[in-house]
């Protein structure tokens, strides 16, 4: 693959396990390889909306927002059943609460969320192509956002179901891009070639059979659907980096340094296989969680 005239980046959605994409932008961007258009969905949206922006500065915005009083307010779900009796009461009574709740974020709270990170810009003045990628709410369509409100299209793009609401956005109520497309590598595809797909989703959890209640047997099932749906997506990206974060959950708040250097560890890879010093590839991410 030929990398001096630039690639295409497709980053994933991933919650806290995508800050590993900007690892990987940091060491492309230090090899002299242009990043000639960006596709994210949910966090890569945000995260590579952020790098364009702020190149290496990002990890510490990231680090920011990790210790602001708003980072403190989001809720630490991977922690549940751990901490003081005090802490998992807290993290109880915040997951109970969204039973009786629409969502665990109002529309303004998501955007004052994301213009933490990013300012209020059409898209379409990014210094390089970009698109942020959601689903429709009603349809279940793929929607490629390109043009309006950068921080109102990373929102919607970024919106889990169940904790945000879907935002409208041109007549249209978005959500998580992640429902359709967790790597928008066909996204990528129209801005340009060739097209290095970032991947940071979570490892399929261990099976237990005869033993994993209703609840997991369940979940452990739609993902293994999510899994057959990111291979075909990947199959359809140039080259694949695939940095070593399945473990983490997506809610692990405190975990911006070692997904930034598993982003960098991936990156660098990558780089040497393309050299040709390195022939075999790393493991595909979408192996069992340990």
């Amino acid at each position: 693959m030929e990398l001096s005239r630039g690639v295409v980046v497709a980053l994933g959605g991933g919650g806290m396990r995508g800050v590993a994409h900007l690892g990987v932008l940091q060491v492309l961007a230090r090899a002299g390889v242009p990043i000639r258009g960006v596709a994210g969905t949910s966090s890569g949206a945000l995260l590579g909306a952020l790098w364009v922006l702020e190149g290496e500065g990002a990890v510490e915005r990231v680090r920011q927002f990790v210790g602001s009083k708003r980072g403190r307010r989001m809720p630490d779900f991977h922690r549940l059943g751990q901490g003081s009796l005090w802490e998992r009461a807290r993290l109880a009574w915040q997951v109970g609460t969204l039973i009786f709740r629409k969502a665990l974020l109002s529309e303004q709270q998501m955007l004052e969320y994301v213009g933490f990170f990013l300012p209020e810009m059409p898209v379409e003045r990014m210094p390089v192509p970009f698109v942020a990628v959601a689903t429709d709410t009603h349809t279940g369509e793929e929607v490629r956002l390109t043009r309006g409100s950068l921080v109102r299209a990373v929102a919607a793009s970024s919106a889990m179901p169940g904790l945000v609401a879907p935002l409208l956005v041109e007549g249209r109520y978005l959500q998580d891009g992640g429902a359709v497309a967790e790597i928008p590598v066909g996204a990528a595809r129209e801005l340009g070639s060739p097209v290095v797909a970032v991947e940071v989703s979570e490892g399929l959890a261990p099976a237990f059979p005869g033993k994993d209640g209703v609840a997991r047997a369940m979940l452990r099932a739609a993902a293994m659907g999510w899994q057959a749906l990111r291979r075909r997506l990947l199959a359809e990206a140039d080259a694949v980096i695939a940095p070593a974060v399945n473990h983490l959950h997506w809610a692990d708040y405190h975990a911006v340094d070692e997904a930034v250097a598993a982003g960098e560890a991936a990156a660098r890879e990558f780089l040497d296989r393309v050299a040709g010093t390195r022939r075999e590839p790393p493991a595909p991410s979408w192996r069992e969680a340990g």
